[in-house]
């Protein structure tokens, strides 16, 4: 296990006890266990979250493609009347 884990390798931890390594791996074990037993309502939650930001990403890139071709609109209209 510890020779995969996180880029160490195995000569790392000669010497060191138990209670030494420990602390190494601790915050990566607890994410890992918060990621397994999330309830399926937080599962739910962080994919909504996910599909409105790629919905507001969207309108937004609208908005902007709006706002260019308006802009385009009021160059040609410029060209136009300076003729």
């Amino acid at each position: 296990y510890l020779k995969n884990t996180a880029g160490y390798k195995l000569d790392f931890f000669k010497g060191m006890s138990y209670d030494e390594i420990r602390p190494i791996f601790q915050p990566r074990f607890d994410a890992n266990m918060r990621f397994l037993f999330k309830s399926r309502e937080e599962m739910e939650e962080e994919d909504r979250e996910i599909l409105k930001s790629i919905n507001e990403t969207l309108v937004q890139k609208a908005a902007k493609r709006r706002k260019l071709n308006e802009e385009a609109q009021e160059v040609k209209d410029l060209k136009k009347h300076l003729e």
